[in-house]
């Protein structure tokens, strides 16, 4: 019988990653007609220190409630530390990213909250200021230019009419696991979206799901994103779908007596147009990006990490782990000079700490 179980589960582990391999190379291909070929990829500057620097790898290395985008398969594991809080700044402080989660339990089943904003501040409105008065630069006279909302040869912009304004992305996460097997775990996540545009608002809806493996030594997770598309709809009328991605990470576990070693790899798979951004294109939109990395532990106390993106160039980081608090901070820096650094830092705050 033991035999038996051994070779039902040793034949689940390999259906599943041929499963989730197959699926990684096909399913884009399968898809890309019909989809915009950019998306809802804002939703990755909400990934945190850890998930930016690691990539989807950082759902297979803490319980945290920031798992309720990233791996909500370990909710039901999530430390005493409940409460997580983020910030972030990118392209010279022209965008900003924050989130607050919190884990609890609804009638014994774990699940993850989490609220988010991506803002963008101070974008200047010139419409009111433009004295749109045409070529003469008399008002009233009915000239060539007059009243046709363009800034024509002659007019002037009025700055102190000139307003700003600000944009923002806003999104709830509920996440929870669902199911859990041996050593396989599954999980699901919905996201609620708000686009508050200067001209219109959107309303949006996303479905994830995930899937990890706790191996001895070798953990691997496979999430399928914008399940089966997420959608974006308009106050005007418009409508913007966005299409699946796969992504997947594996890390592979090493102890030497007080230090911890994590080597692994993240990887993802896209339709999209910014395939500067990716290491690997496959046709004109298809796009595949693979994050090596590693992460060195002490004592369950402080860790360091550094990882490659194409694109980004070397990212590093480091976390340091105490009884009522974690502290995470990492640096994301820009190969193109234009758009500057990024710094990200975010808490996990036991509730303890209130007591």
């Amino acid at each position: 019988m033991r035999l038996k179980n051994a070779y039902i589960l040793t034949a689940m582990k390999t259906k599943t990653a041929i499963f989730f391999m197959s699926l990684f190379m096909i399913l884009p291909i399968g898809l890309m007609a019909g989809y915009a070929s950019y998306g809802n990829d804002y939703l990755n500057l909400l990934r945190g220190p850890g998930g930016e620097l690691y990539g989807a790898a950082y759902g297979l290395m803490q319980y945290g409630s920031e798992n309720t985008m990233l791996n909500p398969t370990r909710l039901g594991e999530t430390s005493n530390k409940a409460l997580y809080l983020y910030h972030s700044t990118w392209f010279r402080n022209e965008v900003s990213a924050s989130s607050v989660a919190f884990t609890f339990k609804y009638k014994d089943q774990p699940l993850g909250i989490m609220v988010s904003r991506i803002g963008i501040s101070d974008i200047p409105d010139s419409r009111s200021a433009l004295l749109d008065y045409g070529l003469d630069g008399i008002p009233g006279t009915g000239d060539t230019g007059e009243g046709n909302g363009q800034l024509d040869e002659n007019e002037i912009i009025d700055y102190d009419g000139v307003l700003f304004t600000g944009i923002a992305n806003y999104t709830v996460h509920l996440g929870m696991p669902v199911y859990q097997k041996d050593n396989f775990n599954i999980g699901l996540d919905l996201g609620f979206l708000y686009t508050d545009l200067i001209e219109t608002n959107g309303y949006g809806l996303t479905f994830d799901i995930h899937v990890e493996h706790k191996g001895k030594y070798v953990q691997s997770l496979y999430s399928l994103k914008n399940l089966p598309s997420a959608v974006m709809v308009f106050d005007n009328g418009a409508a913007q779908y966005y299409s699946p991605q796969l992504k997947a990470a594996w890390i592979v576990l090493f102890n030497f007596g007080d230090f911890n070693f994590k080597p692994g790899l993240s990887s993802a798979m896209s339709i999209t147009e910014n395939l500067d951004y990716y290491m690997f294109a496959i046709g004109s939109v298809l796009a595949v990006d693979i994050q090596p990395l590693i992460q060195i532990e002490y004592k369950n106390i402080v860790s360091a990490g550094i990882s490659y993106r194409l694109g980004d160039g070397l990212h590093a980081g480091i976390e340091f782990s105490m009884p009522y608090l974690d502290v995470s901070y990492s640096f994301r820096p820009s190969n193109n000079g234009d758009l500057g650094n990024s710094h990200l830092i975010s808490l996990r705050i036991s509730m303890d700490i209130f007591k």
